[in-house]
């Protein structure tokens, strides 16, 4: 099989979706030839198997085509936040996975980070040491150690809850202030991460507490003519995968960009502004910690990305 070539005759599908129907190969199989590169979507490189295809895209899938090697990324230094010999803040971007997601992964937030260090401190230093994650589509504040007892002390700091998390997002609909409560398990009942709905104790559940609050709420425009979304800020008690995103969704307030936990949600067909392209709406804006070696309490804030920017230009219209 040398080239599949096809035409995206709806948008919206993932591209792993898409190369999967095409080729009719397992979900792996699919993000495989992705991350490889070796599918094109419109003549360019498509390595993030859940970015969206857009209706009438060329889809160029090329299995037997060699590997292509990813070099060397780096980070750019501005995006180092805070550095020391024990600890470093990073602001992460979208679109890139916090640590390598397979064994062929060349490109994530801690390669890069490793090669940003050699480059600013001019030595090869141990790689940094990861004690927390944020989703591939979520920009902001990412904490990495630099040596086995920062590691530990600030592993141990996220065990009992006591880093300072907030993060900025927009959501569907009117949200109201609230916390969220629930116990967060890994299938729900069809295949996703999400609440425990039945009595008793659930197998293996961890509680999740998510504080809600509000920024404001606007009008927008949508395919039915308007909708409306909210500001919110999210202060995590606790830190769960994905909390925020199951949180909001079950709340019947997904966030804007939301692809996985949205479902039975009625999405209006919100038009995103002009030149951003989707992702979930999500920005780890706050972060706090207890420094491990001095004990000095450190807080930092992530000025808000270009594509939320964006959106507070293209939301007008305030919902009084």
């Amino acid at each position: 099989m040398n080239e599949v070539r096809t035409v995206a005759e709806q948008g919206g599908e993932t591209v792993a979706a898409h190369v999967r129907n095409a080729l009719d190969v397992p979900w792996s199989r699919a993000r495989k030839l992705c991350w490889d590169g070796k599918v094109l979507v419109d003549g360019e490189r498509a390595a993030d198997p859940a970015a969206r295809v857009k209706r009438g895209a060329t889809i160029v899938i090329r299995p037997d085509a060699p590997r292509e090697v990813v070099g060397e990324h780096t980070l750019d230094p501005a995006r180092i936040v805070f550095l020391d010999g024990e600890v470093v803040v990073v602001d992460k971007p979208a679109g890139l996975q916090s640590v390598p997601f397979g064994a062929d992964d060349r490109d994530s937030v801690v390669q890069r980070l490793e090669v940003a260090l050699r480059r600013v401190e001019k030595r090869r230093a141990p790689p940094p040491r990861v004690v927390h994650r944020l989703d591939k589509d979520t920009t902001g504040l990412i904490v990495f150690a630099r040596t086995r007892a920062a590691e530990r002390e600030l592993g141990q700091q996220f065990r009992v809850h006591s880093v300072h998390r907030r993060y900025l997002g927009l959501a569907h609909g009117d949200v109201r202030e609230q916390t969220l409560r629930s116990v967060l398990i890994a299938d729900r009942g069809d295949g996703l991460r999400g609440s425990w709905r039945r009595s008793g104790r659930a197998p293996e559940g961890k509680d999740a507490i998510t504080h809600v609050t509000v920024d404001g709420r606007h009008v927008t425009s949508c395919e039915g003519g308007s909708a409306v979304v909210t500001w919110v800020r999210c202060r995590l008690e606790t830190g769960r995968t994905h909390q925020i995103r199951i949180h909001l969704s079950e709340s019947g307030h997904p966030l804007v960009g939301e692809p996985v936990y949205n479902r039975g949600f009625a999405d209006p067909g919100l038009r995103w502004p002009p030149g951003i392209s989707p992702r979930v709406m999500l920005h780890a804006a706050e972060l706090g910690f207890v420094h491990p070696g001095t004990g000095d309490e450190l807080a930092f804030t992530a000025t808000e990305p270009s594509d939320f920017v964006a959106w507070r230009d293209h939301l007008r219209t305030p919902l009084r």
